[in-house]
């Protein structure tokens, strides 16, 4: 198995005030990966690659247990002392795009996005890769079964050109003001999990 990463932009932070505790909670959501399309570094998750190993962390999730660091290590293993949010939803959308949404826990990731900073994320995982020969292309490679994720990183300098767009919710008053977040974003979002941003 080798060390495998990706990189996307995040379509939106959201920060969010929590009226329990009175202080701002951070959330990144967005596109965190894509199936069947080849990446920037020349990779193509299979969707039923994609499915397997996001349904084999949903107990991670739930649990809290699924993180990431600032910047991307170069070792699957996780570093206690770097992790920077914990990933609450990923699921996968009909089109073959993951969606997930981080929570930052790291203050310096939370000045980042209050500055609105441009960041991405990179998945990091461990699978096997084979040559692909199909449509799609040459020089590409697929993802083989028995894909791991092992965390999910959030990055300066993904290897794409878009800008992140940003959100900001107040759960305290019943108005939400949204920034730049488009109506395709949201009714993906709500159709997968089921409330609205």
């Amino acid at each position: 198995m080798e060390l495998l990463e990706d990189f996307n932009l995040l379509e939106q932070y959201a920060i969010r005030k929590e009226a329990v505790h009175g202080a701002p909670v951070y959330y990144m959501r967005g596109v965190f990966s894509r199936c069947d399309v080849p990446n920037k570094n020349n990779r193509i998750y299979p969707r039923s690659v994609m499915e397997e190993a996001i349904s084999l962390i949903q107990p991670l999730i739930e649990k809290r247990a699924l993180v990431g660091e600032l910047d991307h290590p170069a070792t699957p293993k996780v570093n206690v002392k770097g992790i920077s949010h914990v990933i609450t939803n990923l699921t996968m959308a009909p089109d073959g795009a993951v969606i997930g949404e981080a929570e930052a826990i790291d203050p310096q990731l939370e000045r980042l996005m209050q500055k609105r900073v441009r960041l991405g994320v990179s998945t990091r995982g461990l699978g096997k890769v084979e040559s692909y020969s199909g449509p799609l292309g040459e020089g590409l490679v697929a993802v083989q079964p028995g894909y791991e994720i092992k965390a999910i990183d959030v990055v300066f300098d993904p290897s794409q050109s878009s800008f992140p767009n940003y959100v900001r919710e107040e759960t305290e008053d019943t108005r939400k003001i949204i920034v730049g977040s488009t109506v395709k974003f949201r009714k993906v979002w709500e159709d997968i999990f089921e409330r609205k941003i």
